[in-house]
């Protein structure tokens, strides 16, 4: 029996609370809820969503279970009702104050950062908003991978000119003077974004090369945590693109040298960054575009259920497109680490040869598969989410 004094009250959950767009956890869809006072994060499943989105402090108990009702077909009663509330306050997630009509709880989403609260950051994403546009910065990509292919198809001549470049001490620490610099200009350009979309950049250290954002996950659109994610390889797509430029304009063998080399070496740095491996920037791009989240993991445990699906025994059932997407990343996995492997242990074996003649293929392939071995072997880390559960399928209402 439902109790009418229950189902009159109207909770509200605070403010300052932020939901995600819904996201996919292997076979399942998931929303994250964020609690920007303390930092702590919640997953949650849709059903459950669907409710905590209208507690709104104006609708009753009893009108958000008819909605409820409208759209998945069943009543909730006094025991979900009294569990979920009882979580809600666990967690301090409830308003204590009255709603204040027109406004909504838990939809502050992050936005458009002023950029007089966000530093060095804020002021430049002000003045290259232009640049930050969508469509002018799908156009700066296309123009960088223009750029790379234009490089590929000049590696020969670049590498006779930048050879000297290599075995020349003022040259190599000229060299490096500008990798770091470029390494630089990528972080500063994905906490840039990041500030430009209102994420909150906790943090970025231009010297040990480092930049953590935060609340970029609860952003509304997937295109901007894909610019987020690009923004490094981007920049340093442009510096290609001005050092390419320096080449032709400036005079001189030491130049010619020192920018040839760079070039040979920034085109390493930025295909490296695209590679779909964690924790590297393409996989957190490939993430955002899949809506995946923990990617890596979750195919390799689809993988685990392989076994069972073939001997045609109860396992985990995975919709379609998800199967499709952590099967290939699965594959694609397998063939990454075959091929580091692979030339970890020709390298090393070829450098063994002369003292261990045919053997010196075995200490380094031992060594590997010992570190695979044990790296897959290794505990999983807790989630950095907490879970509130989803309503139950079978509660009838009373």
């Amino acid at each position: 029996m439902t109790h009418p004094g229950l189902l009159a009250k109207r909770p509200r959950l605070r403010e300052d609370l932020i939901f995600s767009r819904p996201l996919q956890r292997g076979p399942d869809t998931v929303y994250l809820l964020k609690d920007r006072r303390n930092g702590r994060s919640f997953e949650i499943p849709p059903k459950e969503q669907f409710l905590l989105r209208r507690l709104d402090g104006v609708r009753s108990l009893r009108e958000v279970g008819a909605e409820y009702a409208d759209t998945y077909g069943r009543r909730l009663g006094d025991a979900h009702w009294t569990r979920l509330l009882w979580l809600l306050h666990e967690r301090d997630l409830l308003s204590v104050h009255r709603a204040d009509p027109g406004t909504a709880p838990g939809n502050g989403e992050p936005t458009a950062t002023d950029p007089g609260h966000s530093g060095a950051l804020g002021w430049w994403a002000h003045r290259l908003r232009w640049l930050l546009r969508p469509a002018v910065f799908a156009l700066l990509a296309v123009l960088v991978a223009a750029l790379l292919v234009t490089i590929g198809l000049q590696l020969g001549p670049l590498w006779q000119t930048a050879r000297p470049a290599f075995t020349d001490p003022i040259s190599l620490v000229a060299l490096a003077l500008l990798v770091w610099s470029s390494a630089a200009l990528h972080e500063f350009a994905h906490g840039l974004v990041a500030v430009h979309f209102g994420a909150t950049v906790n943090r970025i250290n231009l010297v040990t090369l480092t930049c953590k954002v935060e609340d970029y996950l609860y952003l509304p659109r997937r295109s901007q945590q894909v610019m987020i994610a690009a923004a490094g390889a981007v920049a340093n797509g442009l510096v290609l693109l001005l050092t390419g430029a320096a080449l032709i304009v400036l005079p001189g063998a030491f130049t010619e040298r020192l920018l040839s080399a760079y070039l040979l070496v920034g085109v390493a740095q930025t295909l490296v960054n695209v590679i779909a491996l964690p924790p590297l920037d393409g996989y957190k791009i490939l993430s955002h575009l899949l809506d995946q989240l923990d990617l890596a993991p979750e195919s390799r445990r689809y993988l685990a259920t392989l076994p069972r699906r073939l001997l045609r025994r109860p396992a985990r059932r995975y919709p379609r497109p998800a199967a499709v997407c952590l099967g290939l990343f699965a594959a694609w996995w397998l063939l990454a680490i075959a091929a580091a492997a692979t030339v970890v242990i020709v390298l090393v074996g070829a450098l063994l040869r002369p003292s261990l003649g045919a053997l010196a293929y075995i200490p380094p392939a031992a060594i590997v598969g010992l570190t695979l071995a044990g790296w897959l072997a290794r505990p999983r880390r807790p989630r950095s989410v907490d879970r509130i559960p989803a309503p139950p399928t079978n509660e009838n209402n009373q």
